[in-house]
């Protein structure tokens, strides 16, 4: 009976160890692939070219075809215009030949300031499916070198099916023939002063040139830069731009980057002279003094060549006056200033309370409109019957009627109005601004005054879940349900705390279906989309509302199938995913799940937390990403790029791709070694019995 019960025992023991054993070499075989260079992750190793050839003319010449490109290190190549310390480059592609589907693709890094292209550098430019001659305009860069990095995927093997071509001529440029001839205000980025010379020099009273940053390159996104011209009192400015290329403008007005020209040192709203945004003014822009404020204002995400202009400090005729032109009404539509209606007749009444009581607590259009009040409330609905997408803006709010009182804070008349978005199941509201300045409680604050504020209202309570100020713009703004509010309150004329003249906000609202995601197939009216390789082999998907706060109690599934030969890489450029630790419901943590199967992948933990740059991939052709979101906190979220991959055919995984779609590839089945220790342990169990 003892030695019955030690062979048992022994076939615990061995089927116990059998099973781990197997579990771990499965591990092993199908750990996640992770490069142990540091090298790696910072930036791909490619082949690299530099090309600093140039003739009597400057120009040099780029030429590269298949032949060139066949054999090169992880099917990438890098090429490296550069010029000396002093030279910015001018690049002009002539010509490109790739092969449809964007297998092959053309990235352009102008802002480089060593000869290195980062994984987490952004291109400015992207080229693919391209199969003309090409004439557009050149490409400069900020500094001495500019970057190229060419991608192939799944390259011929033979140059002579490979029809790849790319022509393009380049140029040095001197960089002191973009510099601006002003005195740079010290700790300041792009804030210039131009002063005239002075009343005991002769001849030249002062002229020169200013651009924009980084001119000829495009300028950066959300910056503000102020030109001061301070000149004589006996002169006056002129001002001509040679060249100006701003963001195109959608509909009527400034609805994006804008330069305002003030006839002043400093921005006053009634001393504007002209606001431009669109075409270059062929005409000259005069001052009626001796000063003269421009003012450029980038708070748009899109950014553009910028401008080249012209100045010059100019003696006045005696006895003659300068006449200005009125100031156009495109001043109205971009909100940079309107003047008060003269004469308005509105009862001086003190209001009995401040409206920044109480930071949750807004006042009501009952209240406001009291017997003796001139106020017309502000409302404004949009549903979703009439339009599915549309703009609005503050700048009905400078009339007089809608001001609450008359001068009841500093001489400044309060605002306030409401925006009320009402969808239909399964709708949501999106908010994307276009433009946004309402002043913070204080220079170098970030904190919002209550009463000078964009208040994101909650639906059931009626309470500011959110405020919203600075002169950054906000990021995008998504409902959890078919309804979304917003509430402005503000101060005409404003009490600025920055140098941007504008003030309110201008956006955009869309009633949408697919929770922000643009990319993939959704399936249904839930959060699921699928990526398929026979429609698209690499693209971008990010989580709901990216790059605002992805959505409470949301469960968004992303499925991605590849032909039988092929693999799915992701690689995460931003990761952050409300939680902590082991983001598991103990810690009340959001998390992203991975996984081979439909159902749970224990090979994978759980991410959550913010994450620096990282790669994943499916051990056969399909792969599942889950983002679980609870009702605590919400965060950014994601962005990654995902490639289908062809599988080497060495590869051990490569048994596991018709079945990576089940629930599980193990078998269930005894292996052979199992099958012959289980027949004689029982042979054991027999000779035993026959003794006895």
């Amino acid at each position: 009976m003892a030695a019955a019960r030690l062979s048992l025992a022994i076939l615990a023991l061995v089927l116990s160890t059998t099973g781990n054993g197997q579990q771990l070499q499965q591990q092993q075989e199908h750990q996640p692939i992770v490069s142990s260079s540091k090298q790696s992750q910072l930036w791909l190793d490619c082949s690299c070219l530099h090309a600093t050839d140039r003739n009597a003319t400057q120009w040099g010449r780029l030429a590269i075809n298949a032949s060139q490109a066949l054999g090169v290190k992880n099917n990438c190549l890098m090429i490296f215009i550069g010029g000396h310390d002093d030279e910015l480059v001018a690049f002009q592609l002539e010509q490109l030949q790739l092969r449809p589907g964007c297998l092959d693709s053309v990235d352009v890094f102008p802002y480089l300031r060593e000869p290195v292209i980062e994984n987490a550098t952004l291109a400015a430019d992207t080229f693919c499916q391209h199969s003309r001659n090409r004439s557009a305009t050149p490409i400069y860069s900020s500094g001495r070198l500019m970057g190229l990095r060419l991608r192939f995927q799944h390259p011929p093997t033979n140059a002579d099916r490979w029809n790849l071509t790319l022509t393009a001529s380049y140029r040095f440029l001197k960089r002191e023939n973009f510099r601006t001839d002003g005195r740079l205000v010290p700790h300041s980025y792009c804030d210039f002063y131009f002063f005239a010379s002075l009343a005991t020099e002769e001849g030249n009273l002062g002229q020169g040139y200013f651009h924009s940053p980084r001119f000829p390159a495009h300028y950066p996104a959300h910056i503000k830069c102020a030109y001061k011209f301070i000149g004589r009192p006996d002169t006056h400015v002129e001002i001509l731009f040679e060249e100006l290329q701003l963001p195109p403008v959608v509909s009527g007005g400034c609805q994006l980057d804008a330069i305002t020209l003030f006839d002043a040192e400093s921005a006053h709203m009634s001393s504007v002279i002209d606001v431009l945004c669109s075409s270059r003014p062929s005409r000259r822009l005069v001052s009626s003094g001796p000063d003269l404020l421009l003012e450029f204002n980038a708070s748009s995400n899109r950014t553009a060549k910028g401008f080249r202009g012209k100045y010059r400090f100019v003696p006045n005729e005696p006895g003659v006056l300068i006449a200005l032109p009125p100031p156009p009404a495109v001043l109205e539509a971009a909100s940079v200033a309107v003047k008060e209606e003269k004469q308005i007749q509105i009862q001086q009444l003190q209001l009995q309370h401040s409206f920044a009581a109480k930071a949750n607590s807004l006042p009501i259009d009952v209240e406001l409109s009291k017997p003796g009040r001139p106020f017309e409330p502000c409302k404004q609905i949009f549903d979703t019957r009439v339009n599915k997408s549309g703009t609005f803006d503050s700048s009905q709010l400078f009339l007089a009627k809608h001001a609450v009182g008359g001068s009841v804070i500093g001489g400044s008349r309060v605002l306030q109005c409401r925006y009320e978005f009402h969808g239909t199941p399964p709708e949501r509201v999106q908010i994307r601004f276009h433009d946004f300045n309402i002043p913070t409680e204080h220079e170098n604050s970030t904190g919002c005054q209550p009463a000078d504020a964009l208040h994101v209202v909650t639906e059931m309570r009626g309470e500011t879940q959110e405020l919203l100020c600075g002169a950054f713009l906000p990021k995008p703004l998504m409902s959890s349900g078919t309804q979304l509010h917003l509430q402005f309150m503000g101060k005409y004329p404003p009490e600025m705390t920055n140098k941007v003249q504008y003030y309110g906000f201008r956006a955009e609202y869309r009633f949408l279906t697919n929770f922000g995601i643009m990319s993939g197939v959704q399936q249904g009216q839930e959060c699921a989309f699928v990526y398929n390789s026979s429609e698209r082999i690499s693209g971008l998907f990010h989580s709901p509302n990216f790059p605002g706060y992805y959505l409470e109690n949301v469960v968004c599934n992303y499925y991605f199938y590849g032909a039988s030969d092929e693999q799915v890489v992701l690689h995460f450029t931003y990761f952050d995913v409300e939680g902590i630790e082991t983001c598991d419901q103990q810690t009340a943590s959001d998390y992203v799940e991975f996984s081979n199967f439909m159902t749970t992948d224990r090979k994978y933990s759980r991410y959550c937390g913010k994450l620096q740059d990282f790669e994943m991939r499916s051990y056969g052709r399909f792969f599942r990403v889950t983002l679980h979101s609870n009702d605590r906190f919400v965060a950014i979220g994601f962005r990654a790029l995902y490639t289908f991959e062809t599988i080497p055919m060495n590869n051990s995984i490569i048994s596991l791709r018709d079945n990576a779609s089940t629930q599980s590839f193990i078998s269930s089945a005894p292996t052979r070694a199992i099958k012959e220790l289980y027949q004689f342990l029982l042979f054991i169990l027999f000779l035993q019995h026959s003794f006895k």
